[in-house]
């Protein structure tokens, strides 16, 4: 049977049940909550930023910057966490 963790709330409940599988899941909330998101369409010859939390994308004439962002839209944020508060309950089950 698959985990359904829909709700903070199921998140907070299954921690008292199966802390293990639930810091799992609280762990990829956090490491999903990261997107590369597209900064600048590149002018012809123009090299861009390329180093961990940046990167060109795409053949000329479509070459793109993109920056490894914090989406606001991840699930941890619709759930209602904050990253502090994941980590806490991550660090203390």
């Amino acid at each position: 049977m698959a985990l359904s963790l829909n709700t903070k709330q199921d998140y907070l409940n299954y921690l008292t049940v199966n802390p293990e599988e639930t810091k799992k899941a609280l762990q990829l909330l956090l490491d999903t909550r990261f997107i590369w998101q597209t900064t600048a369409i590149l002018a012809a010859n123009a090299t861009g930023v390329n180093d961990s939390t940046h990167r060109v994308i795409g053949e000329e004439p479509e070459r793109m910057q993109q920056e490894w962002v914090e989406d606001p839209n991840a699930k941890i944020f619709r759930l209602g966490f904050t990253v502090t508060e994941v980590e806490g309950l991550i660090e203390n089950a």
